[in-house]
């Protein structure tokens, strides 16, 4: 039902995607890492090591090695974080309904604090070149390259684990919502 409600969706998504980049971003590209997730990251003590820099594995070689905003591997980490909400709960199935009514809510709220938190950790502690000054287009372009990575990630499903295809689906709904392209 959420894919079908996407694809009538689709030309407003599409225009919103053209009008959320209108004219030049403000901000230099850099290497980054292409592949930043949850799964990319090793906690060792008091130490974090982030790993595997060969980029998304479905891209060519010349993509992977271009430069990208920053926002591109934020916005990866933060789908991260929404992923990891969801398949948690669709994993928990052995919740009542009460159980359940009560558990969504709070990993909606830690889903949406995790996720703001890291993205002002990382415009306070990088150098400020890396985003565009006017926060409105920060943020527009954070939810592009989150929507690019959410589509990725249908794609992805689609081909390896079509039950987790409503994971991806879900969190492309909620930042369509956020920007009123879709209503709930």
């Amino acid at each position: 039902t959420l894919a079908d409600r996407i694809l009538d969706a689709r030309q407003a998504i599409a225009a919103h995607i053209h009008g959320s980049l209108a004219g030049a971003i403000d901000a230099v590209k850099i290497r980054h890492h292409g592949d930043f997730h949850l799964g990319q990251v090793l906690v060792a003590k008091d130490d974090a090591f982030i790993l595997d820099f060969e980029g998304e594995p479905g891209r060519s070689l010349a993509e992977r090695r271009s430069k990208a905003p920053a926002a591109r591997d934020v916005a990866g980490l933060i789908r991260s974080i929404d992923y990891s909400t969801t398949a948690a709960l669709s994993n928990a199935t052995n919740l009542s309904p009460e159980e359940r009514s009560i558990l969504t809510p709070k990993l909606d709220l830690w889903r949406d604090k995790a996720a703001e938190e890291f993205w002002t950790a990382c415009r306070s502690a990088t150098d400020p070149a890396l985003w565009p000054s006017d926060p409105a287009q920060a943020r527009n372009l954070l939810d592009f390259f989150q929507l690019e990575k959410a589509f990725y990630e249908m794609e992805y499903e689609l081909m390896n684990r079509p039950t987790w295809l409503h994971v991806p689906l879900d969190g492309t709904w909620r930042i369509l919502k956020r920007h009123n392209v879709v209503q709930a």
